[in-house]
């Protein structure tokens, strides 16, 4: 019973914390494809430490995040970076779903990167 009682007298400052946070999950998905999940992508709340990857589903998760307004800024190599500002409270979960596009090349950059090598 004292054992009990212990474990329970542990617990209550780990509750606590755990209840003035949020959790902000999603998905990632590859607009170019069909909506495909986007696997590895590269995830961060700007101006914070807090960074992750998607997963080979394109899922991602931040959890225990301080209640706030952030902006949550979504990159791949070869697509245009998302940034999407999320607001978290406490005990909640948001669920995000976005996709990303991918990065458009104007020929003429191209042909004067050619022209400017042929000159040297």
């Amino acid at each position: 019973m004292k054992v009990m009682i212990i474990g329970i007298f542990f617990m209550i400052p780990f509750l606590s914390i755990a209840q003035n946070t949020g959790v902000l999950k999603g998905k990632v998905l590859d607009a170019e494809v069909f909506n495909e999940p986007l696997m590895m992508a590269n995830l961060q709340l700007k101006n914070t430490e807090w960074q992750t990857r998607t997963n080979f589903n394109g899922n991602f998760e931040f959890e225990a995040i301080e209640p706030g307004k952030y902006i949550l800024q979504i990159s791949f190599p070869g697509y245009e970076t998302l940034e999407q500002m999320v607001e978290i409270n406490a005990d909640q979960s948001i669920y995000l779903q976005k996709a990303l596009y991918g990065k458009s090349i104007n020929p003429v950059d191209l042909m004067m990167d050619d022209s400017a090598k042929m000159d040297k």
